[in-house]
């Protein structure tokens, strides 16, 4: 992972209400109105965050279409990531980052 994709990852895990958005999501697969409800806030609102973890590829979506209510659901569904961050692995970083 570079720099610039690390940066994202963790300005996207910097907001409390994200991380507890993914704590819901570990949970499974979920739509924005179910995900907003039971984090307790806005829909507006996690919609905002949502897209800001998608951005940073956390989480990823898919739109079902239910034909016969003539409407469609946006599923978000948490992305397997994990860090390892050390002062070793940031100093490697650096000197790729300088070639």
């Amino acid at each position: 992972m570079n720099i610039e994709d690390l940066a994202k990852k963790l300005s996207a895990l910097g907001h409390p209400t994200r991380i507890r958005i993914l704590m819901e999501l570990t949970k499974g697969e979920n739509y924005l109105s179910e995900v907003a409800k039971n984090v307790g806030i806005s829909r507006a609102l996690a919609k905002v965050h949502l897209k800001k973890l998608k951005e940073s590829e956390l989480v990823e979506s898919r739109i079902l279409t239910l034909e016969e209510e003539a409407r469609a659901l946006r599923f978000y569904k948490i992305l397997d990531f994990s860090f390892n961050i050390s002062t070793e692995s940031l100093a490697e970083e650096v000197k790729e980052d300088e070639k």
